[in-house]
C-alpha cells in the first residue's frame, strides 16, 4: 500500500502540470530578463529530479523490490532537497520572479514518508523477469518520448505527416501533446510498473493506447485531411509498442507458469 502511495505522490507533479495553465505575459519590445546561472542550475536540477523520481521508484519495484524503501527514500530525499531550493531561489521569467509551488515541493516529502513506512510491510517478491523487462522497456519508451516532446522545433523542420484536426479534436490533440511533454504517460507507465501482478497493471498499459491511436481515430471520425500516405501512418508506433509490451508483460508470465 505504501509503495503505491509513494508512486502516486511521485507522479502528482506531472498530473498537476497537465491541468494547471501556464502563465503568459505577451510579447515585449524590450530585452527579456533572463535567469542567472544559479537559477538555471537549481531549477533544472529540481526538474530532472522530479521527472526521474517516478522512474527510479518504478525500476526499484521491478528489479530491487526489497531495496525499495531504503533506495526510494534516498531518491525522494534528493528530490525534496532540490525542490526546496526552488522555494528559496526564485526563477527569473518575462512575467517576473517565479517561485515554486508548495504543493510540488510537498510531493517528494510524501514519497519520502511513504517509503519509510513501506519498511514495515512484508518484503515484496520481484516480478517475473519477463514482466520486469517489459515494463522497463515501457518506461524507456515513454520517458524518451516525453523528452522529445520538449525539444524545440524550427520553422523549417519536417515534423512528419499529421491530420488537420479542427475545433474540439484539435484542442484535445493539443492537450495530449502537453500531457506527453510534462510526463503524464511516464507517470502511467511508472504506476503500472508498481502495480505488476495486479489487475490494474494491464489497464495502465491500455491507457497508453490513447496517445497511440487518438490521431488516426480522430481523423477517421472527422474525415479530416492529412498529409500521410495512409491513415495508418498517424498511429504513434512507440506508444502502441509500449501498450502491447505492458499487456504482454502481464499475460505471458501467467501463461508460462500455468500448469499443463
Amino acid at each position: 500500500m505504501f509503495r503505491l502511495l509513494a508512486m502516486l505522490a511521485a507522479v502528482t507533479p506531472a498530473l498537476l502540470s497537465a491541468v494547471i495553465p501556464g502563465e503568459s505575459c505577451g510579447w515585449f519590445a524590450y530585452k527579456v530578463p533572463e535567469p542567472s546561472t544559479l537559477e538555471t542550475v537549481v531549477w533544472r536540477s529540481a526538474g530532472w529530479a522530479m521527472d526521474l523520481l517516478p522512474v527510479a521508484l518504478a525500476l526499484l519495484a521491478l528489479w530491487w523490490p526489497r531495496r525499495f524503501p531504503v533506495l526510494g527514500a534516498a531518491a525522494a530525499a534528493t528530490a525534496l532537497l532540490l525542490s526546496a531550493l526552488t522555494l528559496a531561489v526564485p526563477y527569473t521569467t518575462p512575467c517576473g520572479p517565479m517561485r515554486a509551488e508548495w504543493l510540488f515541493a510537498l510531493c517528494p516529502a510524501v514519497v519520502l514518508i511513504a517509503c519509510l513506512l513501506a519498511r514495515r510491510e512484508q518484503p515484496h517478491r520481484p516480478p517475473h523477469r519477463v514482466t520486469a523487462a517489459a515494463w522497463t522497456a515501457v518506461l524507456v519508451i515513454t520517458f524518451v518520448r516525453g523528452i522529445l516532446a520538449t525539444l524545440p522545433v524550427s520553422s523549417g523542420e519536417d515534423v512528419g505527416c499529421m491530420a488537420e484536426l479542427k475545433d474540439t479534436l484539435a484542442l484535445a490533440h493539443l492537450h495530449l501533446f502537453t500531457a506527453e511533454a510534462v510526463g503524464v504517460w511516464v507517470a502511467v507507465a511508472a504506476a503500472g510498473a508498481v502495480l505488476t501482478g495486479r489487475r490494474a497493471a494491464p489497464a495502465a498499459g491500455l491507457l497508453l493506447l490513447v496517445p497511440a491511436l487518438f490521431e488516426p481515430v480522430a481523423q477517421l471520425a472527422s474525415s479530416a485531411p492529412h498529409t500521410c500516405a495512409g491513415a495508418a501512418e498517424l498511429i504513434s508506433l512507440p506508444y502502441l509498442i509500449a501498450a502491447v509490451l505492458a499487456v504482454a508483460g502481464e499475460l505471458v508470465p501467467a501463461l508460462l507458469v500455468r500448469p499443463r
